[in-house]
């Protein structure tokens, strides 16, 4: 989890979940980092078993490719460290995916006019027990993994289509923000 915890490991993944490989200069152009950073943070990756260098090229030139590793984690760990390093690598992805859902928003404007109706967001608030919330999770996951293969095999791609993002959060509901302690208490 601490391998992950990095805006800009986090940002190699994600391109490479789009591109069957990169080199760390065509990442660096991708994600707006330095490509000696990039082939830093790809190296480190890799140490983790994240990602793999697959043939070689020209001089410095390496493509690198995502292994099919699901990046799964939870804040329920064995020892503190390691529930801190999920807590940190948590922090890090809802930044992240918060930052590129509001650029995102910030454009959603200039789509076209199909995909402005398409796109965006949308609530709810359920009362369900614990296993009822597993049970919609999993749903949820399961009629988005019907899609999963055209991540890596372009030729399942239809015409038109391009990469979208969706994110699913289950957390505690309050009209208010929750304050940390509240958050932790359960509810009654």
């Amino acid at each position: 989890m601490r391998a992950l915890a990095h805006p800009t490991r986090i940002a190699l993944l994600e391109a490479l979940r789009l591109h069957e490989t990169l080199t760390a200069t065509e990442a660096s152009t991708l994600i707006g980092e330095s490509p000696t950073n990039c082939a830093f943070h790809l190296r480190a990756l890799a140490r983790f078993g994240f990602v793999e260098e697959v043939g070689t090229g020209p001089g410095r030139r390496r493509p690198w490719r995502a292994l099919d590793v699901p990046l799964v984690f939870s804040d329920i760990q064995a020892d503190e460290p390691s529930a801190a390093a999920a807590r940190a690598l948590s922090d890090v992805l809802i930044r992240h995916w918060l930052d590129r859902l509001q650029a995102a928003q910030a454009v959603r404007h200039t789509e076209p006019a199909e995909w402005q109706e398409a796109l965006g967001g949308s609530q709810a608030v359920v009362h369900a027990t614990v296993e009822e919330l597993r049970e919609m999770v999993a749903d949820i996951r399961a009629v988005l993994g019907r899609y999963d293969d055209r991540l890596r095999d372009v030729a399942a791609r239809p015409e038109g289509s391009r990469p979208v993002e969706l994110l699913l959060f289950a957390q505690a509901y309050s009209p208010q923000p929750l304050s940390a302690s509240e958050a932790d208490r359960p509810p009654g």
